[in-house]
């Protein structure tokens, strides 16, 4: 018997009584948008249904009351219709009742508002069994007489587990043609109905201001094709298996695909790999203790090679093509943005040549901001103070009227030095002192650009080599792991983002040690960070806290040590 939330569903039908809407003209993308949503999953012997219904569209979903005592929570839902090979399949219910909206979200959710809906929706959950191996399977939402749509319906396909779609709108009869034997390759005969990553296959390659970064996306059952890699019999996976799957993935991948940069050939220095989903919301990392399924596993997988600067060319030759497949799937991304390329059977080279014109390779330098001790002097006091004195020098050597004119300016010149003396002026003098405000911004904001350029260094040597413009040898190891520790956002790849900007740089407190000009700084900034992990790139501000101890030689300024004491996501 299904779960029903009958009380509310009669108050809904009360409330909004007989109700018939008409569907905006929308963009096929952007579903998860919709003030109702369906969530369609192909199985071996069943669809699954899954429909949201925003509460002002409850009506749209409800078949009429015939008469026959058919509950509402058994006609809610039966607007739906499921057919296979054009024959209607027959419903289970398995649940109805009212509960919270699942959120939904993807990269363009924040640009993308949704539509007005309701907070709770009414869902429900169908089966419809069917038998055999259909060739077409076809899903109808409510629809007018004249076929136009009577609720907009976002929906999420699924065949055997294998997005079919990512977020789409179903507006019409649209009908899904499954591949049973490999459902990567189950369609929509609708094209717009299509998700992102169409290829079982993937390749991308990064390459950065340090690093060229190789990574792969590829199925468990490609590899057990290419490779000498033997599984039990068994389609459900236990985590040892997956375990042993990275294991002999990494193996296998780090000798393929061959990499020659600046005209020589490279090896990785390190290879990770994952265990992934693509869906809706892009890629995912999946933690190797969930259930895995041997037909529709895939891996991911990241092979950094370390450089010193920007690379100049690199070619890549490309060796793994699934059976069926002539063309695989290249992103070439560079500072400058990325460019889609193939490779082909026959034609497996990919080539990227550096092309940037105004490109800087960043590096770190010593930080220069002046300070000085700063005291309060009464100026103008004794400038009138040295012109009273002047004047009575002249009025002592001077006679007759000449005398007594300097001795009339003398003295209303002391005059007005006695009530100029409460009036002073701060003035700069050069030599030791603890900064102020504006310098220990610019302090702290140097060091932490340097800071960003150090991070970008793939390894540890790297980082320990680049903070030396910065930091004193005795502090570099400490500094070092500080900021691996508190500073480095790592992606779920494995790959680290880099820091594209220091912003927002506030001073809460200075303390200061004058006897050998060292400082201690508690600031907050904010750090505007991007990375990219198999095509996608994200961003975030992450506003930090941190103590920022330093000293200076002259008007160079050195970072002694760094702790953070906070950091989290800015909005």
């Amino acid at each position: 018997m299904p779960r029903i939330g009958i009380l509310v569903s009669v108050l809904i039908v009360g409330i909004y009584g007989p109700h018939l809407t008409h569907a905006d003209l929308v963009s096929p993308y952007g579903g998860e948008t919709a003030p109702n949503f369906t969530e369609l999953e192909v199985n071996t012997d069943h669809v699954r249904v899954a429909l949201e219904i925003d509460l002002s569209d409850y009506p749209v979903f409800v078949s009429e009351d015939d008469g026959s005592g058919v509950s509402l929570a058994e006609r809610t839902g039966q607007t739906f219709s499921v057919s296979a090979d054009g024959i209607p399949l027959d419903r289970v219910i398995d649940a109805v009742d009212v509960r919270p909206r699942l959120p939904r979200r993807t990269a363009a959710s924040s640009t993308v508002p949704p539509r007005p809906r309701s907070d709770d929706v009414v869902f429900v959950e169908m089966r419809f069994p069917f038998s055999g191996q259909p060739e077409r399977i076809s899903f109808t939402p409510p629809l007018r007489e004249d076929g136009f749509p009577l609720a907009v319906l976002g929906v999420l396909a699924k065949h055997m587990g294998v997005p079919v779609t990512d977020y789409r709108y179903l507006s019409k009869t649209e009908t899904i043609l499954p591949d049973w034997e490999d459902p990567w390759f189950s369609t929509f005969e609708n094209p717009n109905l299509t998700r992102h990553h169409k290829s079982p296959v993937m390749s991308f390659l990064s390459m950065e201001p340090r690093e060229v970064r190789h990574e792969i996306i590829f199925r468990l059952r490609d590899l057990e094709a290419w490779s000498d890699l033997t599984l039990s019999g068994t389609e459900r996976l236990t985590p040892q298996d997956v375990a042993d799957i990275k294991v002999a993935a990494a193996s296998f991948v780090e000798a393929r695909n061959p990499l020659v940069i600046n005209g020589e050939l490279s090896e990785p220095s390190s290879v990770s790999v994952s265990r992934i989903a693509v869906g809706a919301e892009g890629l995912q990392v999946l933690p190797d203790t969930l259930p895995a399924d041997r037909t529709t596993m895939l891996l991911g997988v990241v092979l950094s090679y370390p450089q010193a600067a920007l690379a100049d060319t690199v070619s890549m030759s490309w060796e793994l093509f699934p059976d069926g497949i002539d063309a695989v799937p290249v992103t070439l991304t560079d500072p400058a943005g990325g460019v889609p390329a193939q490779a082909l059977r026959g034609d497996d080279t990919v080539k990227w040549t550096n092309h940037l014109k105004t490109w800087e390779n960043p590096r770190t330098v010593p930080v220069k901001v002046k300070t000085a001790s700063v005291i309060s002097f009464p100026t103008l006091a004794v400038i009138f103070a040295l012109i009273s004195i002047c004047a009575g020098i002249g009025a002592w050597r001077g006679t007759g009227r000449k005398s007594f004119i300097f001795w009339g300016a003398s003295g209303l010149c002391l005059m007005a030095a006695a009530m100029l003396f409460p009036v002073k002026q701060t003035i700069s003098m050069p030599g030791k002192g603890m900064p102020d405000d504006i310098a220990s911004k610019q302090i702290v904001h140097g060091l932490l650009d340097n800071v960003s350029v150090a991070m970008l260094e793939p390894e540890t040597d790297g980082i320990n080599a680049a903070i030396a413009a910065f930091v004193p040898e005795e502090s570099r190891d400490a500094v070092s792991a500080e900021l691996q520790r508190g500073l480095a956002v790592t992606l779920p790849s494995g790959a680290r983002a880099r820091t594209d900007k220091i912003s927002n740089v506030n001073i809460e407190t200075i303390t200061s040690e004058p006897d050998n000009d060292t400082h201690q700084i508690l600031a907050n900034w904010t750090s505007s960070v991007s990375g990219g992990h198999w095509g996608h790139l994200h961003r975030r501000a992450i506003a930090y806290r941190g103590l920022v101890d330093v000293s200076r030689s002259g008007d160079t300024w050195e970072l002694d040590g760094l702790t953070v004491l906070s950091s989290k996501v800015d909005g």
